[in-house]
């Protein structure tokens, strides 16, 4: 079977849309920057948008993926703060001199903070909101109404011209089914791309 490179796939036109707004705003940008903020419900595809804005030469950082062990080899579930999350990702920015960089994968905390300590979790976004980085920085985040809902992300914290985010419309669906070499009507069946991807594997 051949192999489908994932860097070839179409963006979507919601997705062109974002790509192109986030890379003007960060590549302008030189230092001494508060972070923005990438937000979306899941399956509208914010994790492929945020690698192709991470392309070189620009760094990429998935939390969950490939940093949490190490994350939690200095500070255990019970007693890691939003505060201590903010300075992982400051040192983790620290090892590339990229002009920009892009940190994905934070889920798995919010949702742990959303249930174990939902105090918490506005405290994380107000944490990252006013730190003050060495280069650019774009968060990226998944908001659901059961753990992350859109309104923790408030103005006072992240204001418009920081903050964007991506959804999913009919025509994107379209378009990924095709990059998945899918009949586009399945989009039209399918709420979002995890339940798209459900009907490829199928068959």
């Amino acid at each position: 079977m051949t192999r489908v490179d994932p860097s070839r796939w179409a963006l979507t036109p919601s997705q062109q849309e974002q790509y192109e707004a986030i890379r003007a705003k960060l590549g302008s940008l030189r230092s001494n920057q508060r972070p923005f903020l990438l937000t979306g419900d899941v399956g509208v595809g914010k994790t492929f948008l945020a690698r192709r804005l991470a392309a070189e030469p620009a760094a990429y950082y998935n939390i969950a993926q490939d940093h949490l062990a190490s994350l939690l080899a200095v500070h255990t579930l019970t007693d890691l703060t939003p505060e201590a999350v903010v300075r992982f990702v400051t040192d983790l920015l620290k090892d590339r001199d990229a002009p920009y960089a892009v940190v994905d994968g934070l889920e798995p905390l919010l949702c742990l903070w959303a249930v174990e300590r939902a105090e918490t979790l506005p405290i994380f976004f107000i944490a990252f909101s006013r730190h003050v980085l060495s280069q650019p920085l774009l968060v990226v985040t998944q908001t659901s109404p059961k753990y992350v809902p859109y309104n923790t992300v408030r103005n006072d914290q992240w204001p418009p011209e920081r903050r964007f985010r991506l959804e999913l419309t009919q025509e994107d669906k379209e378009v990924v089914a095709r990059n998945w070499g899918l009949d586009p009507m399945r989009g039209h069946v399918s709420a979002n791309l995890y339940e798209l991807l459900a009907t490829k594997l199928e068959g």
